[in-house]
């Protein structure tokens, strides 16, 4: 997150690694991982991957900085207690520091705290590496049996209960027993077994939660009917995918849910990320109007699509006709990058965009699955008068002309690259 840039974030996760030293006289080395942003169904492989290199690099000394951490689901929760057993098993320690409250409550709920010691900070933290107790009061939280547990969470207010749709193949016990849970925390709960008779009532319902059933006939083009609607475009969206699906397995073209759940599943977590969304969802419209996450293989027919979705979005932005064809070329300029320089054009990588509306301006985010360039370089030259020829001289020595860049930088009010430069973050400001 820019600090310049206040409160923004999107459904993507950063995480960055330090190693230290405790600040105690016989202080160990531990490394500080620095998490910001979603552990969902999208980004967990990379969460896990970054576990997986520190453990098997022999780092078992683990602090994880949950404070940017803004929502983690079943699966990330199940990696936690992996990763903290591999740690024990090796002699070292897995903590968890700075938990946001409703982060913290979705872990208690699904019994982390009961495997995984929480600190309220990172000084706790430290103490608790070096064999402590924690140092200071915590607030008890209290699960649905009603009994207490102290667990240090960051203060943050639960929002209103919301309005929850749910596409299920049929009226039977799971459906009722939905519908209960939710009407018993103060919400308003739908039921529907027919995707036209859900996408004929959404208007009338706004919901802030959908979940669908991919056993459901048509399930499938749920989610980009939703995310397309500016209306319902941050309602959050839940698969339940048939038993054996692989989350992961993009062909293709897709619209990414929210999150995902794979039958069979324990109940309980249904009901934690379901209310755990609702409060997301309150929070991020007081933010954003759109939140769109697509990816898509290096197949020309899966690029179009994901060029047609790009256009689709930038037609319903308040800009001129002008600015929409200027922001769309810059849109097609970052997926071609990615797909030909990025990815080598393998038909096999993927290239992922975020795309993200606040009420002054839209922001897009394209992200290929290759090692990077050097990004400075040509960035520190697209200002200069002579960029154009420049870049023409570059391609014509075989080289990258850095012409795509100068095209996205003139479409665009702000342009640069994340990283080691496979994200390329494009931003337009928005008429009022």
């Amino acid at each position: 997150m820019d600090p310049k840039e206040g409160n923004y974030h999107l459904s993507d996760l950063n995480i960055s690694m330090e190693q230290r030293v405790a600040t105690a006289d016989q202080g160990c080395s531990y490394t500080l991982v620095q998490l910001e942003g979603f552990i969902d169904a999208a980004n967990y492989p990379r969460f896990e991957k970054a576990l997986e290199r520190l453990v098997e690099s022999g780092r078992h000394q683990l602090v994880l900085d949950f404070r940017g951490v803004q929502y983690i689901n079943s699966t990330g929760i199940s990696g936690i207690i992996r990763f903290h057993n591999l740690c024990k098993e090796a002699g070292g320690t897995f903590l968890l520091a700075r938990v946001a409250r409703n982060v913290g409550i979705t872990m208690h709920l699904l019994g982390v705290t009961s495997v995984v010691q929480v600190a309220r900070d990172l000084e706790e933290a430290e103490q608790l590496l070096e064999g402590g107790s924690p140092a200071v009061e915590v607030e008890a939280l209290k699960s649905d049996s009603g009994a207490p547990r102290n667990v240090p969470v960051l203060s943050d207010p639960s929002g209103p209960a919301g309005a929850v749709v749910m596409l299920l193949p049929s009226t039977g016990h799971f459906a009722k027993i939905c519908k209960k849970r939710v009407e018993q925390r103060g919400g308003k709960a739908f039921l529907f077994h027919e995707v036209d008779q859900l996408m004929g009532s959404i208007d009338a319902i706004a919901p802030d939660l959908i979940v669908v059933d991919k056993r459901v006939h048509n399930s499938n083009k749920v989610v980009e009917s939703i995310k397309l609607a500016p209306r319902h475009a941050l309602a959050s969206v839940i698969l339940i995918h048939p038993k054996g699906a692989d989350l992961q397995d993009v062909r293709g073209f897709r619209v990414w849910e929210n999150d995902s759940l794979v039958d069979p599943f324990d109940l309980a977590n249904l009901f934690v990320l379901t209310e755990s969304e609702v409060r997301r969802v309150t929070r991020d419209r007081k933010l954003f109007t759109q939140q769109v996450r697509f990816q898509f293989e290096g197949h020309q027919d899966s690029i179009d699509q994901g060029l047609s979705l790009g256009g689709a979005l930038i037609a319903k932005l308040p800009l001129t006709e002008q600015e929409r064809n200027a922001l769309h070329s810059a849109l097609k300029e970052g997926v071609d990058n990615a797909v030909r320089h990025g990815n080598s054009a393998r038909p096999d990588r993927r290239v992922t965009v975020n795309y993200v509306v606040e009420p002054r301006r839209v922001t897009m985010l394209v992200e290929d699955e290759g090692e990077g360039f050097d990004h400075e370089f040509f960035l520190g030259q697209i200002e200069e008068k002579d960029a154009f020829d420049r870049a023409k001289e570059r391609m014509r020595e075989g080289g990258r002309g850095g012409l795509g860049i100068l095209l996205m930088h003139r479409c665009s009010d702000r342009l640069e690259y994340l990283g080691k430069g496979n994200v390329v973050r494009i931003e337009k400001r928005l008429h009022a």
